[in-house]
C-alpha cells in the first residue's frame, strides 16, 4: 500500500476499479458461496462445507465470468426438480447478500481516507448493481469518491468500454490540465479502459488476506 500511495502522490485525479483493487475479491466471494451452500444443502441433501469446496473450485475456474454458469455446472451431476428455478435462485442469493464480513476485510480504506480531501477519486466498477453497491456499502468508503460508477453489463456497457461513464469522460476533459490515472487489477479489461479515457495506467492487485476460515 506505501508504494502505491508513493505512485499516486503525482496524480490529481485517480479512478479506482473495486474488486480485487480496493480489497480481495474472495472475501465477498466466499461468504457469498457459503449463503447459497446452505440454500443447496437443502435442496440435494449434502453437507453445506462439501458443497462450498465444489462451488469455490468452479468459481475460481469460472474467475470474472458471471456465477450462474458455476451453479449450473454444479446442479447438473444432480437431480432437482426444476433446475432452472433452483438455478436462477442461487444466482439471486449470490447477488444479492449483504456481506457484512467486509466490514472486517482488509482493503485500501485508510490510503484513500487520506487522500480524498486533496485528490478527486472516481470508481469505476464491472458487476451486478446491488452486489457492487453492497460490497461499497460493507466496505463503508463511499464517502472518499466524487462519483462512483457501477457497470451491469445490462443496462450499461462494461470496462473497457467507456460509453456510460460519460460523466466522467467530460470532467476529465474539462480538467486536462490536472494528471490523471485509473488503478485496476486487469491488464486487459482495465487497462484498455485507461487507454480509452486517455489516461495513464497503474496495475494494482490487493494482497489476498483471509479473514476467515469457513469450512
Amino acid at each position: 500500500m506505501t508504494s502505491l500511495k508513493k505512485k499516486l502522490l503525482n496524480y490529481d485525479i485517480i479512478i479506482f476499479d473495486l474488486d480485487d483493487t480496493i480489497y480481495s475479491q474472495k472475501n465477498y466471494d466466499n461468504p457469498a458461496l457459503l449463503h447459497v451452500s446452505k440454500y443447496l444443502s437443502k435442496i440435494i441433501k449434502k453437507d453445506k462445507n462439501f458443497i462450498f469446496k465444489k462451488l469455490r473450485a468452479l468459481k475460481k475456474i469460472r474467475r470474472g465470468l458471471a456465477p450462474k454458469p458455476v451453479f449450473d455446472t454444479f446442479l447438473k451431476k444432480y437431480k432437482v426438480i426444476n433446475k432452472q428455478k433452483a438455478i436462477s435462485s442461487c444466482v439471486s442469493l449470490f447477488q444479492n447478500y449483504e456481506c457484512k464480513e467486509l466490514k472486517k476485510s482488509k482493503s485500501l480504506k485508510l490510503l484513500l481516507k487520506s487522500m480524498y480531501k486533496q485528490k478527486t477519486l472516481f470508481m469505476v466498477t464491472n458487476g451486478h448493481t446491488v452486489r457492487q453497491a453492497n460490497k461499497i456499502k460493507y466496505l463503508k468508503i463511499k464517502e472518499y469518491f466524487k462519483k462512483i460508477f457501477i457497470l451491469d453489463g445490462v443496462k450499461k456497457e462494461i470496462k473497457p468500454s467507456v460509453t456510460n461513464v460519460k460523466y466522467l469522460v467530460t470532467y476529465l476533459k474539462t480538467n486536462k490540465n490536472l494528471k490523471s490515472v485509473f488503478v485496476g487489477d486487469n491488464k486487459d479489461s482495465d487497462y484498455k479502459f485507461a487507454k480509452n479515457m486517455k489516461i495513464e495506467f497503474i496495475f494494482y492487485q490487493f494482497p489476498v488476506v483471509k479473514i476467515k476460515n469457513y469450512v
